[in-house]
């Protein structure tokens, strides 16, 4: 490219993001006149950075309409008209799309489910893939300045309700349940969308809109692309995608997310950490971002601001987890943990990459990364993992002042208390690059042991952790990721019990998931492991239905167990 050409186009993308910047911030305060007019009630602040620019509004008409409202506060009637004369509504700049690859009922379709009624809702369940299918409207690539939604090149299958654009971890769990549902070509789409985000960005963003390009979510992209492949065997897939799975491997390994930490016997790991690039209130949640650190010094907004959107790229926004006070949203200490999961995931990532590097014949890269995958496993053993409880716990950096080189391993900073993620490496006995259970059967039985006497298993389901806080990611919720994740690897462990109570564990979650959506007519995003057939609660939003992830795991786990003719499937 000439010089001149050259020029001009990084002056187009400098030109691009700062038009995104500006609409964003135009977004922002509208959404905080919207609550001074609205009211905190049933106030939904993500809404507001969602809406488009009216096709026939410019959005220097739009800040000036709304710098001439009344200061008094608006009237609620003043507040909704200036939005519908110069925005349209939020989700419009997604389109309807039928799925190519959708059949009523699939040849090959759960055929270990012989009951009646439960083959009947896996139907339903099983067609919703429909109603949650979109493509990115036209309009958006040809003018991303009116519009936070991030153009993708396929087609998108959102989670549901408020969540109006696709989401990274989320994704997995959709990917799976489109497998089960025989739409490979669709499930491609999906991965293909998070490759188009690794190129255009360097990694896979929480989410497909431009408030969410200052951080990740928990990295399974590699996973889905196993995933594929092993239903598939579509080799010119994994040929397409592996260059993109390198480059978020490098921006995992990066300075951001990488912690050096040294053990007892003096031998230094590297492990993984989640921290978002950004220090200023999440736009899709300011005005509550905001009030939270109102009574802190602007120093230590800052930092707090930090922490939640580390918090958000975790997925699990928000738990006691990531708080020194569990009481306390401004606690939030997530830049300073070495979570078990994150790096379950990262071994795991490891795995695939050594994996697929092998099948192409790239010998030099699959040997490099099957020998990270095997020094992260020694470095999970020896930070991690610990032997009086027989689970892995989450490590806590100290927070006062900037360590240099590695931090020294200590007992006292791993958090003894009990989270479900503590039983999450158990899923790497489930993955299948042919290599060995990261876990052997012995350690797999006192790891169930340790399970079963944790308090976690509940009626219906695994709970997220023992302290009911008020957080979405606490007692007594259940979430589908968790559910899979763990029966997933008590599944693989190779002990005949730890299969027996993974059976019931994901027979406790069918029924609760059966009976709510015979309730309401709706898959949800959580549920309240206490009671079978309730939905959860919880958090900075109302509870969500829709649901990808739930309507993944709930397919996956019908084809893994089935369902005997005789077996009751309500509660």
């Amino acid at each position: 490219m000439a010089p001149t050409a050259a020029a001009a186009t990084a002056a187009a993308a400098v030109a691009a993001v700062e038009e995104a910047e500006a609409l964003l911030g135009l977004l922002q305060r509208v959404q905080s006149e919207a609550l001074r007019a609205l009211g905190p009630n049933d106030f939904d602040p993500k809404l507001y950075v969602d809406l488009p620019l009216a096709a026939d509004a410019s959005a220097a008409g739009a800040a000036a309409a709304l710098a001439s409202l009344p200061r008094s506060p608006p009237s609620r009637g003043e507040m909704e008209a200036y939005i519908s004369r110069y925005f349209a509504p939020a989700g419009s700049d997604l389109v309807a799309a039928d799925p190519p690859d959708f059949e009523c009922e699939p040849r090959g379709f759960l055929p270990k489910v012989e009951n009646a009624a439960a083959r009947a809702w896996a139907l339903e369940v099983h067609a919703l893939w429909k109603d949650l299918m979109r493509r990115v409207a036209p309009a958006v690539a040809a003018r991303p300045d009116r519009h936070t939604l991030l153009p993708l090149p396929g087609r998108v299958i959102v989670p549901g309700s408020r969540f109006r654009e696709v989401y990274y971890w989320d994704s997995y769990w959709v990917v799976r349940g489109l497998l089960v549902s025989k739409m490979y070509e669709t499930a491609m789409d999906i991965t293909l969308n998070l490759v188009y985000l690794i190129e255009k960005y360097g990694f896979v963003l929480n989410g497909a809109r431009s408030y969410y390009t200052n951080r990740s979510q928990p990295p399974l992209l590699s996973s889905m692309v196993l995933d594929i492949y092993m239903a598939t065997g579509d080799m010119v897939f994994v040929r397409r995608v592996f260059p993109s799975l390198l480059k978020e491997h490098s921006f995992w390994m990066s300075e951001v997310h990488n912690v050096a930490i040294m053990d007892n016997h003096g031998r230094l790991h590297n492990l993984s950490r989640y921290q978002a690039m950004w220090n200023k209130p999440r736009p899709e949640s300011a005005t509550i971002d905001e009030e939270l650190a109102s009574k802190l010094p602007t120093a230590a907004k800052e930092k707090f601001y930090h922490q939640v959107a580390s918090t958000a790229e975790s997925g699990w926004d928000f738990s006691s987890r990531w708080m020194r006070d569990s009481t306390d949203m401004t606690t939030l200490t997530t830049s300073y943990i070495i979570p078990v999961d994150l790096n379950t995931f990262m071994l795991k990532m490891e795995q695939d990459i050594a994996f697929f590097a092998k099948l192409i014949g790239e010998t030099t890269t699959s040997e490099r990364f099957s020998e990270a995958s095997k020094a992260r496993h020694n470095a999970i053993e020896s930070v991690l993992w610990n032997a009086d409880m027989e689970q892995w716990l989450d490590y806590w950096l100290p927070t006062d002042g900037n360590c240099q080189g590695a931090y020294q391993w200590k007992s006292n900073s791993q958090n003894r208390t009990i989270f479900a993620s503590n039983f999450v490496p158990l899923w790497l006995n489930a993955q299948h690059s042919g290599l060995e259970r990261f876990v052997d059967e012995a350690k797999s039985v006192r790891v169930m042991r340790s399970l079963q006497k944790s308090g976690l298993l509940q009626p219906a389901g695994i709970a997220t952790s023992l302290s009911n806080t008020g957080q979405q990611w606490d007692f007594p919720n259940g979430w589908a990721p968790l559910q899979h994740l763990i029966v997933e690897g008590l599944l693989r462990s190779g002990s005949g019990e730890a299969r027996e109570l993974a059976e019931d564990i994901a027979t406790r979650w069918v029924r609760t998931n059966y009976d709510a959506y015979k309730a309401t007519g709706a898959m949800h995003e959580k549920y309240d492991v206490e009671t079978c057939g309730k939905s959860g609660g919880g958090g900075e939003y109302k509870p969500q239905t829709g649901f990808g992830w739930s309507n993944g795991v709930i397919l996956s786990f019908l084809d893994e167990f089935g369902w005997p003719q005789g077996k009751e499937i309500d509660c």
